[in-house]
């Protein structure tokens, strides 16, 4: 069963009782800080990427002992840089010295147990410190079963290994595979997580994968039809109010048109951007296509708006099988789009290419949505060209 990571904040959330944490985007940041509580307005923050990224502390992408007023300069200063979602929590004053390592993965043996005095920032310094133990299903003993907000806040005397068999059927009723703790700081009885990292089973959780807590509904939406095909379903909403619109099939071309159309001068108009590929049936664009158009029509109308079609030169992929629900989800909305000024740009080859696109042209003329249909004669980029004559 594959595995996902989840943000930092879902993993905290879920575990740790009464987290105080809070999980911030680039969208929302402003809002956010400017409705802090007051124990996080009166107190030093460590601000983070949370974004599944490894050595965050060696890249710059963590700050520790920073002020509530300090955090917008920071987060917009991440977000220039591409990222997007960000955790800021109390700092735990320590010292580094008592900093440990731990880390549980599900394994097919049971759990492995890594574990090291030393821990921290540094740690790979020390992995030949770090000892692994295996624990068994049939070792793992429990008189009763754990309640969940009381695992972190320990007990007199607990060990170690007692606060990890307390803590496994945690992650197993909420599908953690690998959890780790890097570094840990054991106060009295307490132990205390400065920094987390977890992986789900895909399959089974409902935690929320890296970068997707803050996902729009049409985000989430096209996650769970991904999830449910074999074929790939990505969507990401970058800009609501864009008036460029991209139906994109493949990665390469996904990429290729949105170089393009940030080379044209447009990259503040791509609302989105997102590929279907894996030889998707036309259910599958059907319902993929109906999500994003109403993303589309949802934002406040301008005189202008376009979309794209366009993939490269398929192998397998039937263009007129994926034009197929492409076409059935515009005939839905066509009357909406046309009255939002929105024209349609296609370009695209592979097999069944001639009649897929005659189809797509018959109906974009018939509905007043044509702008343009190529074949894989005409450069990837030309409609990118056509979408910027027409926009302006």
């Amino acid at each position: 069963m594959a595995r996902v990571k989840i943000s930092e904040f879902s993993a905290k959330s879920t575990l740790i009782p009464g987290y105080l944490g809070i999980a911030l985007n680039s969208d929302n940041y402003l809002d956010v800080i400017s409705d802090l509580p007051r124990n996080l307005t009166q107190t030093n923050l460590v601000v983070k990427v949370d974004q599944g990224i490894k050595k965050r502390g060696k890249l710059g992408l963590v700050k520790v002992n920073v002020t509530a007023r300090e955090v917008p300069g920071i987060i917009k200063g991440w977000s220039k840089s591409g990222w997007s979602n960000f955790l800021i929590e109390p700092v735990i004053e320590h010292d580094p010295k008592v900093e440990q390592y731990l880390s549980l993965e599900r394994v097919r043996s049971g759990w492995q147990v890594s574990y090291s005095e030393i821990g921290g920032i540094d740690v790979e310094l020390s992995w030949d410190q770090v000892k692994i133990t295996i624990l068994s299903p049939q070792g793992l003993t429990l008189k009763d079963e754990p309640n969940p907000t009381d695992i972190f806040r320990g007990r007199e005397g607990q060990t170690l290994k007692e606060f990890v068999i307390e803590l496994l059927p945690l992650l197993d009723q909420n599908h953690i595979s690998f959890l780790e703790m890097n570094p840990i700081i054991v106060r009295g009885d307490n132990l205390i997580p400065l920094d987390m990292a977890a992986e789900v089973d895909d399959a089974g959780s409902g935690l929320i994968p890296v970068g997707a807590r803050h996902a729009s509904p049409a985000e989430t939406q096209i996650q769970v039809l991904d999830a449910s095909t074999p074929a790939s379903l990505k969507f990401k909403l970058l800009n609501k109010h864009g008036s460029i619109w991209v139906f994109l099939s493949g990665g390469g071309a996904s990429l290729v048109i949105a170089d393009e159309v940030a080379d044209l001068g447009l990259g503040k108009e791509l609302a989105n951007y997102g590929e279907y590929s894996g030889s998707p049936s036309d259910d599958d664009v059907y319902a993929y296509s109906k999500i994003i158009l109403a993303q589309l029509l949802k934002t406040p109308a301008k005189k202008k708006q376009a979309i794209i079609i366009a993939g490269g030169v398929a192998n397998f992929t039937d263009v007129a099988k994926t034009f197929s629900g492409l076409i059935r989800a515009l005939d839905e909305r066509k009357h909406d789009l046309v009255k939002a000024g929105v024209k349609v740009f296609v370009r695209r080859g592979g097999p069944n290419e001639k009649k897929g696109l005659e189809l797509m042209r018959n109906f974009l003329t018939n509905s007043e949505l044509l702008g343009s249909v190529h074949g894989h004669d005409v450069a990837l980029t030309q409609v990118v060209a056509e979408v910027k004559e027409y926009l302006q």
